[in-house]
This record gives structure tokens, C-alpha cells and sequence, in this order.
């Protein structure tokens, strides 16, 4: 596993910075919470896949960068007036789901969705910790199967 930084921080801009990990750290744990959500619903909705589309992260970039104000000075233990964390996670989560015949459509109401959407982002361990740090997510989740 390689990451870097951007060269305005010092890096070469070679690999994923960190936070990019972090997101897809998400997506990963994402989709496996999802898997293990589902099958354990009554009645089971089997996940075929997840696809995430148009995901955007949004963070002020002043948290991580910013050293111009007294209050900023590092060697005088002084921290940034901006947090350096992420403060908004949002797009569009699309589940397919296979029916009881292997890859079969399987219809999924609304409120099954819902559920499954909430259930796999509490029970999800990096979408908890990104909670706890204040990051807001905006995930929609919708059904993909038939598109």
C-alpha cells in the first residue's frame, strides 16, 4: 500500500493521498457491511453488486494547510482554527440484487432499501468513525437492479 501527497504539501503526487484511502476504505467496508446487512434481513435481499457513483468529498483544506495565523504556529503547539478532517461524504450508492434464481431481478421495496442503507451505515466500522469525527454523510441509496 502506497499513498502520497499532493506536491503543494511536499509530496510528488505519485500515489492515492490518504484520504483517498480513507474513502476507499469506506466504499470497501461499505459494500461488505451491505452484503452481510442484507442476507441477514427477513426476507434476504442477496447483493449481485454496488456500484458508487458521482462520490465527492469535501474537506477545508485550510485545516491541513493553513499556517499563517498565530494560533496555527506548529513549533508553539498551536493548532488550526479550521479542522483538517473530512466534513462531507456524498453520492449515490447503487445496489443490484440477484433474485432466487442466480442473477434474476429481485424486486426490493422502497422501505427494504431504506432500511438496508441505514442498517449497513451504522453497523459500518470506517462510516462510524468518520461519524464520530463530524463528518456528515449523504449517501442515497437506490436500487439498480433493472438499469
Amino acid at each position: 500500500l502506497q499513498s502520497d501527497v499532493p506536491k503543494k504539501m511536499g509530496g510528488d503526487d505519485s500515489a492515492p493521498q490518504p484520504v483517498e484511502l480513507l474513502l476507499a476504505a469506506l466504499l470497501g467496508c461499505t459494500q461488505a457491511t451491505a452484503v452481510y446487512v442484507g442476507r441477514n434481513m427477513n426476507p434476504r435481499l442477496i447483493i449481485d453488486r454496488i456500484e458508487f457513483d458521482n462520490m465527492e468529498a469535501y474537506r477545508d483544506e485550510r485545516g491541513a494547510l493553513l499556517l499563517e495565523q498565530p494560533s496555527d504556529n506548529i513549533m508553539d503547539g498551536g493548532f488550526p482554527n479550521v479542522p483538517a478532517r473530512l466534513l462531507r461524504v456524498g453520492g449515490t450508492v447503487r445496489v443490484h440484487f440477484k433474485g432466487k434464481q442466480g442473477s434474476m431481478e429481485k424486486e426490493v421495496s422502497e422501505e427494504q432499501l431504506r432500511i438496508l442503507g441505514e442498517q449497513t451505515e451504522a453497523r459500518c466500522p470506517v462510516a462510524n468513525m468518520m461519524h464520530a469525527s463530524g463528518c456528515e454523510m449523504d449517501l442515497q441509496w437506490i436500487n439498480g437492479s433493472g438499469s
